[in-house]
């Protein structure tokens, strides 16, 4: 009994920490309850050498089930694994693991979100850059404790800006924090697109660190740079007649790897054949 009351205590006390940092509580139970039995059972190998008491053998399985947790947390937090990046030129790529909680289309620099003060949030008040004042694709990654917290370049080109910009440190919950709170922000030209990733802080966010400095060439996935505990990263991509979007809000992200935009490849019209050049087509298809 004094293992379930222990197991009991460290889920009452985990569950509020992770539904903070919007972590999946599904996946948090179940890994809670795994390390709490193998906790369990490490405390009652020692309670059969030692005498403990119901009191102190429920304590030890809390703390251990949370140091446990915690110390996978903090793995999983600080974790950089190696990404396989898409080998192709047309797309563009998720900067942040995480969950998409937006697309917007930004028309005339506007935004289509709630309105500030009586009128609308405008792109360069998320991005602070005059990037793509016009039209715009904006694309919102949330990312929780658990994702890999270091970003990659979207695209291969050049570092045109990479800027922090102080701000506040509001819940991302409320909208105006997406466009008051501190960030940083990276602008890569690449061959065809423009694209801009904007780090936003968070509540409890008080580092964003960048890995690349103006006019530095980055190829796609590289690091650019890393945002530390859960945030949110934006992707402000400028708007084409052949930019297709491959992703939608609720979609789970891997940076590096997942496509999110692509560029289409329009095939060359065959050129016309003069009434001369009619014939002689024809015969080397015949013959």
């Amino acid at each position: 009994m004094e293992y379930v009351i222990g197991a009991a205590v460290a889920i009452a006390l985990a569950l509020p920490v992770a539904a903070r940092w919007q972590i999946p509580l599904a996946k948090v139970v179940v890994a809670l309850v795994t390390i709490a039995v193998a906790a369990a059972l490490a405390v009652s190998w020692v309670a059969a050498l030692v005498p403990l008491g119901v009191v102190l053998s429920a304590a030890l399985v809390a703390v251990a089930t949370l140091g446990a947790a915690a110390t996978i947390l903090a793995y999983r937090f600080y974790r950089d694994p190696e990404r396989t990046v898409p080998e192709r030129g047309d797309v563009v790529i998720s900067p942040a693991d995480g969950r998409v909680v937006y697309v917007y289309e930004s028309q005339r620099g506007e935004l289509p979100v709630s309105t500030k003060l009586g009128r609308p949030y405008r792109l360069d008040e998320l991005t602070r850059t005059d990037l793509c004042d016009g039209e715009a694709i904006v694309i919102g990654i949330s990312m929780n404790l658990a994702d890999v917290h270091v970003n990659r370049a979207p695209i291969a080109g050049r570092v045109t800006l990479q800027r922090r910009y102080p701000g506040t440190f509001g819940s991302l919950r409320h909208v105006a924090m997406i466009f008051e709170n501190e960030r940083a922000t990276t602008v890569i030209a690449g061959d065809r697109l423009q694209v801009a990733v904007v780090q936003i802080a968070s509540r409890l966010v008080r580092r964003i660190a960048s890995f690349v400095e103006t006019g530095d060439q980055v190829q796609l996935g590289a690091r650019i740079g890393a945002i530390r505990f859960g945030s949110q990263v934006d992707v402000v991509i400028s708007k084409r007649p052949d930019l297709v979007i491959t992703t939608a809000p609720g979609e789970r992200l891997v940076a590096g790897e997942s496509v999110i935009a692509r560029v289409e490849v329009v095939a060359a019209a065959a050129p016309l054949l003069s009434p001369r050049e009619v014939e002689p087509a024809l015969a080397s298809h015949l013959f």
